[in-house]
């Protein structure tokens, strides 16, 4: 979705409490058979309907862009322990793994910045430099000549570390593409103006009914906009934790690496 959730969540609010308004507007110029409470009684189970399918549909979504969000977070704080095993059984391996501790590092430092960028820039998950990055790493992990049986039994414990790394890497990436379809979004808000509009057809004329109006409009308008925080991780007012990758880069870093 191009447009931030704070705007979209403004549209909203902006576009129910007009349905609210028109609705309350409509409603006394209607012929005096129109208002009777036959009407009233049909207009009610008619928006209660509109009401459980919004709220049943809002409901269903909250639950699944809260799902993807922790599981985005989850995704980092396995990467990040996964960076610091890696660099651990590099350390364990000897001297003549530095030069793929070192690429590992960069990728640390590289992923961190895709993910939690500077300056409020976009994310970038799919950085391309980054992923080979850690392809260097393997790579160098891969081209390692064990000659101990320590490093014989480290080798390829490193290498099935890097392996999953580098799947955590891409479910960063599936995850970031999956984004609600903005027609479902305007269905939502087509839906909640309708619902508005109907009370507002019967709703007494003054100040105290305004006021509802304004405040229950916002709180359906404040629950899509948490819906679209939380499925836009990377940015806006509920973000990812960066904790658990500067962490693992501070770990690395309590080891210098020479080569």
């Amino acid at each position: 979705m191009n447009l931030p959730p704070i705007a979209v969540a403004l549209v909203c609010w902006v576009l129910v409490v007009s349905g609210g308004l028109v609705g309350m507007w409509i409603g006394p110029r209607l012929p005096e058979r129109q208002r009777g409470s036959d009407t009233q009684a049909a207009v009610a189970v008619s928006m209660a309907m509109v009401s459980t399918l919004t709220a049943m549909v809002l409901g269903l979504l909250l639950s699944v862009s809260n799902s993807s969000f922790r599981s985005n977070q989850e995704q980092v704080m396995s990467t990040s322990s996964d960076l610091i095993r890696m660099d651990h059984l590099f350390r364990l391996y000897g001297q003549e793994a530095e030069t793929a501790r070192d690429f590992l590092h960069q990728y640390a430092i590289s992923m961190k910045q895709d993910l939690f960028p500077d300056g409020g820039h976009p994310s970038n998950v799919e950085n391309e430099a980054t992923l080979d990055l850690m392809a260097k790493a393997e790579g160098a992990a891969a081209t390692l000549a064990p000659d101990t049986a320590t490093q014989r039994w480290l080798q390829p414990r490193i290498l099935e570390v890097a392996d999953t790394i580098v799947q955590e890497h891409f479910a960063l990436v599936k995850q970031n593409l999956d984004d609600i379809p903005m027609s479902l979004i305007a269905l939502l808000i087509l839906w909640l103006v309708l619902l508005f509009a109907g009370h507002g057809l019967f709703a007494p004329r003054h100040l105290t009914s305004v006021l509802v109006l304004l405040i229950s409009s916002g709180a359906a308008s404040g629950a899509l906009f948490l819906m679209l925080e939380l499925d836009t991780p990377n940015s806006g007012f509920v973000q990812l934790s960066a904790a658990p990758l500067q962490h693992a880069i501070d770990v690395m870093e309590r080891h210098p690496i020479t080569k």
